[in-house]
């Protein structure tokens, strides 16, 4: 590999997969505390949903935001 295509997949950008409805599993990924949302849940009651900067084992990064209660995802979100 010569060092100009190292440099092209290293400024790529990686997104995580995982989509709105889809139940989080906070053992599968490491989580931290982002912001919290004045925002109902989608799934359930609560009425406050949380945000997160998750990253998966591979590295790939993203923000999703969760409801406490039911713990489904409601917003992936940049």
């Amino acid at each position: 590999m010569n060092k100009d295509s190292h440099a092209l997949i290293a400024n790529e950008q990686v997104y995580i997969t995982i989509c709105v409805g889809e139940n989080f599993k906070s053992i599968a990924w490491k989580a931290q505390y982002d912001m919290e949302f004045s925002s109902e849940c989608l799934f359930c009651s609560s009425e406050k949903i949380t945000g997160y900067r998750v990253e998966d084992e591979l590295g790939h990064a993203g923000k999703i935001a969760i409801c406490p209660t039911c713990e489904k995802v409601n917003a992936v979100y940049h």
